[in-house]
C-alpha cells in the first residue's frame, strides 16, 4: 500500500556511516510547544555540543512558519519536521473496499462520517479501545519508521519521546559508546511489560528466526538484554520501555528484521496489537541471538543498559529519571523546569524563553 517506502530510497552504502539523529513524534502542530522545550532541553544537556540533526515526525502537516519557530530552537542543530506517511484520505483511498469497510467497522464510523485520526477503534481480540492516531503511532514506530526517507542517510537514531525531559548536563555521548562498541541498541528501562504465552508472536518469530522465545532476560548484573530461544512454543518475554532508546539503524533495515517487522506489524492496517517497544526489543536480541550463533567467539552483546554502563542520562518519564523507581522527577513539565533549573547550570538563559 502507499503507506509503505520503497527499499530502493535506502542507499547501498549511507554516506557517514557514523551519522546520528535524534528523534521523536508528535501528532500535530499544536505539539508546538512541548517541542520547543524537548528540544531546548535536549540542546542544553547534550546537542549544543554534539550538533546532531533533529527530525520530528508528525502525523499531521505543519506550516513552514511553525517549522522555523521550532528550527530556531534547535539552532545551529539542523531540524527536520517530517510527515510521517501520505494524510489518513490518501491512506485509506490506497486500501481495498473490504479493508476500508473493516476500518470502518472496528471505529464505530457511522454511514456519512469520514474517518479522522480522532475515531475511537477497537479490534478483535482486544478489549482496548484506541484512537486511530494511536493506533497509527504504535504501527509506524514498529515498521515505517526504519525505512522511511527522512532518516535514510542516518546509521543511528536516539529516540526520546515528545513528552520526555532531561535534568542534567550530560557526562559522555552515548552515540560513541554505539559506535565504539558496535552496539544494536542501547536502553534505559528494563523491564516494562511482558507478553505471556503468545501463540500469534510465537509463530511469526519461527517463520523469520526458525524459533520461538521462551524469555528475553537481564544479566545478573542488569548490563544487557538477551534472548533464551525455544522450538515449537509460544512466545513469552519482558520487554524494554519505549520512551527511550538508540538503534543500529541498519541492523532494522535488514532484510531478516524488516520481513519479521512486516509480519509483526499486522494482518491490516492501524493495528494497536504492534508496539514500539516490543519491535524495538525483539530484533535487538534477535540480532544478538543470530550474530552469536554464527560465531565460535565468546558472546558478543550488542543492547546495553545505560545506567549500568556509567551513561546517566536524567531523562525524566512517568515521574521518574531513565526508569528508576527511587528517582523521582516532576511530572508537569513547568514545574519540572522550576525544580531542575537552580542545579542545571544555563537551563533558565538556553530554556527560560519556553517556560
Amino acid at each position: 500500500g502507499v503507506h509503505t517506502f520503497d527499499e530502493e530510497q535506502i542507499p547501498e552504502q549511507i554516506p557517514d556511516n557514523n551519522s546520528a539523529v535524534i528523534v521523536t513524534k508528535v501528532l500535530w502542530p499544536k505539539d508546538i510547544g512541548i517541542l520547543k522545550q524537548w528540544v531546548c532541553f535536549i540542546s542544553h544537556a547534550y546537542n549544543d555540543k554534539a550538533k546532531r540533526d533533529f527530525v520530528i515526525f508528525t502525523t499531521m502537516p505543519w506550516e513552514d512558519h511553525e517549522i522555523a519557530e521550532l528550527q530556531a530552537v534547535a539552532a545551529p542543530s539542523n531540524l527536520t519536521v517530517a510527515l510521517e506517511a501520505p494524510p489518513l484520505e490518501e491512506q485509506l483511498a490506497a486500501m481495498t473496499k473490504e479493508e476500508v469497510t473493516f476500518l470502518r467497522e472496528r471505529c464505530g464510523a457511522k454511514e456519512n462520517d469520514t474517518l479522522t485520526w480522532f475515531h475511537h477503534c477497537t479490534e478483535p481480540g482486544s478489549n482496548n479501545k484506541a484512537n486511530l492516531g494511536y493506533s497509527w503511532q504504535a504501527e509506524f514506530r514498529s515498521y515505517q519508521i526504519w525505512t522511511h526517507p527522512a532518516l535514510k542517510n542516518y546509521r543511528y537514531m536516539m529516540w526520546i519521546d515528545s513528552d520526555a525531559r532531561i535534568g542534567a548536563k550530560w557526562e559522555v555521548d552515548p552515540i560513541d559508546a554505539m559506535i565504539e562498541n558496535d552496539l544494536t541498541l542501547l536502553y534505559a528501562q528494563f523491564p516494562y511489560g511482558s507478553r505471556k504465552n503468545d501463540v500469534e508472536m510465537g509463530n511469526k518469530l519461527t517463520q523469520v528466526y526458525n524459533t520461538s522465545l521462551c524469555g528475553v532476560y537481564a544479566d545478573s548484573k542488569y548490563r544487557h538484554i538477551y534472548a533464551k530461544v525455544c522450538k515449537d512454543q509460544p512466545a513469552s518475554f519482558e520487554m524494554l520501555g519505549g520512551m527511550h532508546h538508540i538503534t543500529d539503524l541498519d541492523v532494522y533495515r535488514n532484510d531478516i528484521h524488516q520481513q519479521f517487522l512486516k509480519a509483526f506489524t499486522g494482518d491490516y492496517r492501524f493495528s494497536r496489537k504492534s508496539d514500539d517497544q516490543m519491535a524495538v526489543t525483539l530484533v535487538a536480541v534477535m540480532e544478538q541471538y543470530l550474530q552469536n550463533k554464527e560465531s565460535t567467539d565468546t558472546q558478543k552483546m550488542l543492547t546495553w543498559h545505560e545506567r549500568s554502563r556509567n551513561m546517566t542520562l536524567k531523562i525524566c518519564h512517568h515521574k521518574t529519571y531513565d526508569g528508576a523507581r527511587n528517582e523521582r522527577c516532576a511530572a508537569n513539565r513547568n514545574s519540572f523546569y522550576h525544580a531542575v533549573k537552580n542545579n542545571f547550570t544555563g537551563l533558565e538563559e538556553r530554556c527560560g524563553a519556553f517556560h
